[in-house]
């Protein structure tokens, strides 16, 4: 039968199936619950605001309230769920609720976001470069278009003033992706991507595809797959999960701050200026990082992953 041991004992390949299935049904399930309660917030056409550019300030209580049911549906909710069943005896395994106590886990994790700054976005340059061979150009065009509504979301979001607003930015675009997607990805994705291989490297590698692919946006992809793998690492490393959803929230907070502080006119250059930050910048910020993951490594607890 399925469900009379743990999930855990389960070949990974089934794992992965009924996850991914999981996940397809709650988030299919938050989907048609956001969409047909739409209504209780506004009149609003729903259709074309989804399909179009996001530039009405009216329009922002639906896009929090489809971006908030979303992250819950697609990631939260199928991963605690998940989590939960992992193990009869130690439900919730996968967060690794007993390790990463060291407050140096944490303090090097933030140091390593920071400095790691201008090698992401020497990345990012690089990526933006990158183009598709001929022939596919109408699907290059579909993921511009994408890029800029994802963008101009984003900025119309952080344009709203009150803070309430600025709460709603936080747990919508900062906490609940930060939590929901390291507990599918790096908690139980990259778990069962370790039970089929037996190799941490491949592992973790492997959810960190598939981490940038879920997002749809290909001028993020490079960056997008090195953060995860490093996060990955931060997991395997740790035996937790906390160190690299706090990796993760400060992520998404340095960007929203720094969206937030271009659009103030506190720093006119935004993402561009940090796209052209000189060579010599992105190689210290990749030595600075290399040496902050190795002495994060040699913390590693008897009890890592």
């Amino acid at each position: 039968m399925l469900f009379d041991k743990p999930l855990r004992e389960h070949p990974p390949f089934l794992q992965l199936l009924l996850l991914l299935m999981l996940c397809l049904m709650t988030g299919g399930l938050f989907a048609y619950l956001a969409l047909s309660t739409a209504h209780w917030l506004g009149d609003y056409d729903v259709t074309s605001i989804l399909s179009g550019l996001p530039t009405d300030p009216a329009t922002v209580p639906l896009i929090w309230y489809l971006q908030g049911l979303s992250a819950l549906g697609a990631f939260v909710v199928p991963g605690l769920i998940f989590a939960y069943y992992w193990d009869f005896e130690k439900p919730f395994e996968p967060l690794g609720l007993d390790a990463a106590k060291n407050p140096k886990t944490y303090l090097l994790t933030a140091l390593m976001m920071l400095v790691s700054i201008p090698l992401v976005y020497g990345i990012y340059a690089l990526n933006q470069k990158m183009a598709l061979p001929a022939g596919w150009e109408s699907l290059e065009e579909s993921w511009k278009a994408q890029e800029e509504r994802a963008a101009a979301t984003i900025g119309l979001l952080l344009g709203t003033p009150g803070s309430l607003a600025r709460l709603l930015n936080l747990l919508i675009l900062v906490l609940l992706p930060a939590f929901g997607e390291e507990l599918i990805f790096r908690g139980l994705f990259q778990r069962i991507f370790h039970q089929a291989s037996r190799n941490h490297h491949l592992a973790i590698w492997t959810s960190a595809i598939l981490f940038s692919a879920i997002h749809l946006q290909w001028y993020g992809f490079l960056p997008r797959m090195m953060l995860g793998a490093g996060f990955g690492y931060l997991v395997v490393w740790s035996g937790s999960l906390f160190p690299a959803i706090f990796g993760h929230l400060l992520n998404n907070g340095m960007a929203l701050l720094g969206e937030h502080a271009a659009q103030k006119g506190w720093f006119p250059g935004g993402e561009d200026w940090l796209m052209q930050l000189p060579l010599w910048t992105t190689l210290l910020s990749a030595l600075l990082t290399a040496l902050l993951l190795w002495a994060y490594y040699r913390l590693k607890p008897k009890h890592a992953f």
